[in-house]
């Protein structure tokens, strides 16, 4: 095994942890950049997974909820997805997923944030946490 591959498969792994229960091919950009340019996909990742994600100033569950935030408004819900799979993984609560998300109404207007809810609820029935409940009569 090369140092490359060795790298390669490193990264690899580490993304499978952080977006279970996603399949390496839903974890968001990483597999697709892989299928352009192998080297250059693992350089960027190791710089946001490797590099930016363990900087120490906030937790990494208090990090995946900004990504959550920012992914939420800018309307990326495959990356929303896996994220959020992410930020479970790394201990925030489906009610702090949902609150950052419906924070985003401010920012990204309601379409974003209707969405977002959408794609949160799809992952949390991917991760087999999502109980359906009747909507509210009294609304």
């Amino acid at each position: 095994m090369t140092e490359e591959t060795a790298t390669s498969a490193s990264v690899d792994d580490a993304r499978r942890r952080l977006y279970w229960p996603l399949k390496p091919e839903e974890g968001g950009g990483y597999f697709l950049w892989r299928q352009f340019d192998p080297a250059l996909a693992t350089t960027m990742s190791q710089f946001f997974v490797g590099g930016l994600y363990q900087r120490e100033v906030i937790t990494k569950r208090e990090r995946q909820l900004c990504v959550v935030a920012a992914l939420t408004v800018l309307r990326c819900e495959d990356e929303l997805r896996a994220h959020i799979h992410a930020a479970r993984n790394l201990g925030a609560t489906k009610a702090e997923i949902a609150e950052v998300i419906f924070q985003m109404l401010t920012y990204g207007g309601a379409p974003a944030m209707v969405q977002a809810l959408k794609t949160a609820k799809q992952a949390f029935i991917e991760r087999g946490e999502w109980e359906e409940k009747a909507p509210d009569a009294g609304a």
